[in-house]
Order: structure tokens, then sequence, then C-alpha cells
């Protein structure tokens, strides 16, 4: 069979999410008709999701290309000359990358048609079933992608909510009235922590949130007072965990997805999660992929740390790399970032270590207060205050033994920290007086 490429742009953009929702939903139309029919002539289709900045929009005939056009060898040299092999997008229907690794390189996610449309099928169930949805991440992540995927699904059209310039709330409230206007078809919106807190200061918005079926919230970790804001304004807020890998959140709640499998493998003293299911990758199409199999199942091992309570849900304690050993204990950030998060007088934080001839690593965090900071005195009496708070939460221990106040976090596309801008930061700042010690 011969391999089809469309070369499309993702962002938030009418034109460019245009493009990029017919190249999905050729891809749903493309799946029926072979179930319907296995030797449908169509040649194999590759949609390949790209930064908006690479790829115009243009039409869906305009994006094809041949493979070798759509990933020449002098910008994708890793992937020759494999690429020229018949069977190398053998189960590979889409190429989308990674929000960016802890090195700040994306990989490149090959998803098979039977991996999305299960992850959009088991979404619908988890939820309250096929609805309308409102994009207003960027479609060249994974967050976005499926938005428009699970829209191919239902046979409704997305609600779209241009972000290009920046995200502005009531942008949200005519797509929200779409989403929302027909009785008895639920309506879903997916966003991150950020654009949630700013939809909170805006009593309008909130209610028009409150009329969706379900918010999906992910991207980046979320501070429980705002879940508890959200949740007690009437937003049916549903978290979720999940990675390009899987197709997106393929945890609700906790809870696994209809088809996931969760469990532990101890990986390098860590209790790493394991992911297996429907959704899961065919392969990193730029390297060698975290898949195994066991007993016949096809598992893939996550960068992440976590527990399986005794009911059954899943907590997550951070990425694997991000543990902490100070004084010879090792410390998850998730827990220290949720106490952080937690102190009146902080408006953002991120956790991470920095190296120490005494403690072997020190318990850093880079904070936002929610007031301006100046003076030294200001920052040391900020710091002791917020030492002193995740002390009493969490133990002595774990509070940050180094505090680094800035003014603003930096973000990578879907919210998530940048962490060579963020590890940047703190390298700045040595010897500032925005840099405190324990």
């Amino acid at each position: 069979m011969t391999t089809r490429t469309l070369v499309v742009p993702g962002g938030t953009s009418i034109g460019a999410v245009a493009l990029a929702h017919a190249a999905l939903h050729k891809l749903v139309e493309l799946y029926e008709e072979r179930q319907a029919d296995p030797n449908h002539p169509a040649p194999h289709t590759v949609v390949v999701m790209r930064d908006p900045k690479d790829v115009p929009p243009s039409t869906l005939r305009g994006a094809s290309a041949t493979v070798e056009e759509a990933f020449p060898a002098e910008r994708f040299p890793s992937l020759y000359p494999a690429i020229t092999e018949p069977d190398f997008f053998s189960g590979v229907d889409l190429v989308i990358p990674t929000s960016g690794s802890s090195a700040g390189t994306p990989h490149l996610v090959g998803l098979s048609i039977d991996a999305l449309i299960a992850s959009a099928r088991a979404t619908h169930e988890a939820l309250s079933g096929p609805g309308k949805w409102i994009l207003a991440l960027p479609a060249h992540h994974i967050a976005g992608a499926m938005v428009l995927l699970r829209a191919a699904v239902a046979e409704t059209n997305p609600q779209i909510v241009d972000t290009s310039a920046g995200f502005d709330p009531r942008a949200l409230l005519p797509a929200i009235a779409g989403a929302t206007a027909e009785d008895g078809v639920p309506g879903y919106l997916s966003l991150v922590p950020t654009q949630l807190a700013s939809c909170l200061a805006d009593d309008q918005v909130i209610e028009a949130l409150s009329g969706l079926s379900a918010i999906l919230l992910g991207g980046a970790h979320t501070r429980s007072d705002l879940l508890d804001v959200a949740r007690g304004r009437g937003l049916n807020i549903v978290t979720t965990y999940g990675m390009t890998e899987t197709c997106g959140g393929c945890i609700y709640n906790g809870v696994p997805q209809p088809g996931v499998e969760v469990r532990t493998v101890e990986h390098d003293s860590q209790a790493r999660i394991a992911l297996s299911g429907p959704m899961l990758m065919t392969r990193y199409v730029d390297g060698d992929s975290p898949l195994f199999v066991e007993g016949g199942t096809t598992w893939m091992l996550t960068g992440d740390i976590g527990v399986i309570t005794s009911e059954s849900t899943v907590k997550i304690q951070g990425r694997a790399d991000d543990v902490i050993v100070s004084g010879g204990l090792s410390v998850a950030p998730a827990p220290v970032l949720e106490a952080v998060l937690s102190c009146d007088e902080v408006a953002d934080a991120w956790v991470t270590s920095t190296p120490d001839d005494k403690w072997g690593e020190l318990i850093t965090t880079l904070v936002v207060p929610k007031n301006p900071i100046s003076s030294a005195d200001e920052v040391d009496q900020f710091a002791r205050h917020l030492r002193s708070d995740v002390g009493e939460v969490l133990g002595r221990v774990y509070a940050p033994r180094r505090v680094v106040v800035t003014g603003v976090l930096p973000y990578l596309s879907e919210m998530k920290i940048d962490r060579m801008a963020a590890t940047k930061l703190l390298k700045d700042a040595e010897d500032t007086v925005f840099d405190w010690r324990r």
C-alpha cells in the first residue's frame, strides 16, 4: 500500500485548525471505510502535525507531501535511511511531537488511528457520551489534537477559540454558547490550570462554564485550592493524567479510563508508573520507545513516579528524574509543590533541586509571590514564612532550603514548565537578593 502524507499546522487560529480538523476527520473517515471494507483502495494516510509557524495553512490537497518532503533529511537526519523503507509508517497514522522533554527536545510520537479512536471512545464513555467540544489549546499538541479527534468521532463541529494572541476567558463565551445550544448534547472543554485560574476571576465566564458537562484539566500540576474553588462554583472539573504517548489523558480524576491498566514497576529503586491499553502509541518514529511486552500485554514505562491507593486510584508524585535526594531522604517534588502552592502568599511555583556539598541536594522552589517583593528583608521574611508553612504541612525535612523569588514562571505551549528556562532563572538568581538559602 502506498503512503500519502498530509503535513498540517496546529495552533488555534481558525484557518490552521480548520485544516488540522479536516485532516484528522479524514483519518476517522478512512478508518470507518476500512472497517466496512478491509480492501479499501485508498492509500495509507499519515497526518503530520506541526507548529503553525512551520506550516502555512492551505487546503487538504495542498497539504499533501511525499515522505521525503514531510521529513527532509537535513532536518530529520536520524530518520534516514529507515524512513525510505515501505513499512516505516506501519501502524502509524498520526505523527505529533511531545511538548518537550527535560532536555527540551521533543520526540516524534507515532499513533495509530485505532489508538486515537479508542482514546476518544474511552473519554466519551468516562464522561457523558459524545458531544460538542471546544478547542482552546494548540492543535499541534496532543490535548488540542484530541479535542478535534473527539469531535470527528462524535460527528460534531468543534467550537474554536483562537488563543494565538493570548488567552482571554471571555473569548470562551460564544464557544460555550455554541457547545451547549442543543438540549441533550453534552458540551466539553479542555483547559490547562493557568487558563482555569484566569476564568475564575470572571463571574460571567464561571456561569457559562457551569453549563458544560465537563471541563478536562491537564497539562500541569493543579493546585488543590484552585480545584476546590472551581468545583465550589459548580464547575465539573475532571483532572487528567496522560501524555502524547497515550493519546492524551487516560486517567481521569485518578481513575483509569475503560480499558486502561496501571501498575507500578520498580525501576532504579523508584516506583515508576506503567500503562497499558488500546490507546498506547505505536512507537517513537525518531528513536527507541519505552514499551515492553509482558505476558502478551504491551506496557509503557513512563518517566513518572506514583502510587496506586487501596481505592485503586492513581496518584502521581512527579517525574522520576525530578526526585530530590536531600540529606539521604528521597523527596518527590509533587507533595512539596502542593504544599508551597497552598501558602497564602504564593501565586505560582516550581519545585526542583540544587546541588549542595552538605545535603547532596537542596529542596528548591522558584516562587512567584502574590505581592511584589524587592528587598532582601522582604525576601527573607517571605522565604521564612513559606518554609514554616511547608514544614507544618509535610514536616521540616521537606521544607525548601532554597527559595528563589521571580516575577513569572516560564511555560511551554501546553502550560508545562519550561525546565531549561526555569533552571536558567535559578542560575541567574545566584548571589542576588532574590536567592534565599537556609
